[in-house]
């Protein structure tokens, strides 16, 4: 008889051969992938996990997020409900984005009308960001969206942009602008001394220096900042008595609204990354987990996952 010849599964980066692993390496978009390509199948079958091959083999629907919530159910994956449905629907977003653009690239369109495409695009993106303003998930796609294929057009555009969003109402899309490690630079460059700005034409860096100033001048009430972005916002106000306090492990990146005159803020565990009151406000560094120090019962740390 011939050999089975087992194989791993790669999940969130790491090799997976027991359901125990992939428990622990739990990815949506990495098991939604061996779903519909059939790996999983032929990975449960080598494995000799007959009951879960059987669940699995039932499931019939093709919506993502049905799919995802199966999974999670036979493998018995511990996670929230809601950041599942967030990434599904990222992935969702994206592939058929991914698809749309595709189907572009492949007709051969006239030069003119390429052009007029590409541009229609980007003002769809935009605008569906402008029409789901409270969305951060779709806000930070179609962002992703726009630097992927649209950045040429982003880099024309984004002063034009920003002044259609500078209202408080659009106060969570300017932050995910902020968020994105591109599109930060260009709302940001005015607050960043070290940037070299010999090159800039008179205009530009004076629209730069205004729109880092109507950024700054949102933050200048805690309470409006809150009300403003509602639970996209998170709060920690409380003394920590000269103590460092573990709020958010390493692994996950947060941008940092604000904190107080005295307090300090850094990365998980960077014992050399300390940040004070003027290395962080009106700067929104990212860092990876964060550590709190507050000898205040006053202050406030805001920060947004980014």
């Amino acid at each position: 008889m011939a050999k089975t010849i087992k194989f791993n599964l790669i999940c969130d980066g790491q090799p997976v051969r027991t359901i125990e692993d992939l428990q622990e390496n739990f990815s949506v978009e990495d098991m939604l992938g061996y779903f519909e390509s059939g790996l999983l199948l032929r990975w449960l079958k080598v494995r000799d996990y007959k009951d879960e091959y059987k669940e699995v083999s039932k499931i019939s629907t093709k919506d993502d997020l049905e799919i995802a919530k199966k999974l999670i159910k036979i493998f018995n994956v511990e996670t929230d409900e809601k950041e599942i449905a967030k990434d599904v629907y990222m992935l969702q977003f994206l592939k058929e984005r991914s698809q749309k653009i595709s189907k572009y690239d492949s007709n051969r369109l006239e030069i003119d009308e390429v052009v007029k495409n590409y541009t229609k695009k980007y003002a769809d993106l935009v605008k569906e960001i402008m029409d789901n303003s409270d969305d951060i998930s779709r806000i930070k796609a179609n962002i992703t969206e726009i630097v992927n294929n649209y950045k040429l057009v982003l880099q024309l555009n984004y002063r034009e942009l920003f002044w259609k969003m500078a209202d408080r109402d659009y106060l969570l899309v300017i932050m995910c602008f902020l968020m994105n490690s591109v599109t930060r630079k260009y709302y940001l460059d005015a607050g960043q001394p070290e940037n070299n700005e010999e090159n800039m034409d008179t205009t530009s860096k004076k629209d730069k220096e205004e729109i880092y100033k109507k950024i700054c001048s949102y933050f200048k009430s805690s309470n409006d900042i809150m009300k403003a972005l509602g639970d996209n916002v998170s709060v920690f106000d409380g003394k920590t008595d000269e103590y460092w306090k573990d709020l958010e492990v390493k692994g996950k990146k947060y941008m940092i609204l604000g904190i107080g005159i005295r307090d300090k803020v850094r990365a998980a565990g960077n014992h050399n990354g300390d940040l004070s009151y003027d290395d962080v406000n009106n700067k929104f560094p990212i860092v990876d987990g964060i550590d709190y120090m507050s000898n205040s019962i006053t202050s406030k740390l805001m920060y947004m996952e980014v």
